[in-house]
């Protein structure tokens, strides 16, 4: 790890998810190195966080006009504010790399295939380009390992 790579990488928090007094799993014992942003004690515990907040906004949260949140923009809306982001282009990366529009309300975050494609596209726009081939900072078998912990398994449906 490198004072060069994106904060995000250093932090094990890919997603850059912010602290607010949640106590994750995996978070790293020492919180002093990043006063805003968690610190996780390994990048599958930092997927992990991605995965449940998806969860969490799919189930539990609603998009700005009341409706559950299914789409792209949806949940970019959410996850990435617009007072700080670019939430249209944001969200146009992010729904290009699932090949669907950032308005179609299909998104379903437990499917398998769905997750991996988000999360992955969080990482990429969240921290640049990473070193590996499509641009990704992890691997497949982390990005599984980090899905699974939150209950996202290949090949499993959910409800």
């Amino acid at each position: 790890m490198t004072a060069r790579q994106p904060r995000g990488i250093r932090n094990y928090n890919p997603g850059n998810l912010e602290r607010n007094g949640t106590r994750w799993q995996g978070m790293a014992i020492d919180q002093s190195a990043d006063s805003r942003f968690i610190v996780f004690s390994h990048p599958v515990w930092g997927i992990r966080a991605i995965a449940r907040t998806l969860i969490t906004y799919q189930d539990a949260r609603r998009a700005r006009d009341g409706s559950r949140i299914d789409s792209v923009r949806e949940i970019i809306e959410r996850w990435a504010p617009a007072h700080e982001n670019n939430t249209g282009a944001y969200a146009k990366a992010v729904a290009k790399s699932l090949g669907i529009g950032p308005d179609d309300e299909i998104v379903d975050v437990y499917d398998y295939a769905t997750a991996t494609a988000l999360v992955k596209a969080i990482v990429r726009h969240e921290n640049g380009q990473g070193p590996l081939p499509g641009g990704n900072w992890y691997g497949d078998a982390l990005v599984a390992e980090g899905l699974a912990l939150a209950g996202i398994l290949e090949g499993v449906r959910h409800g």
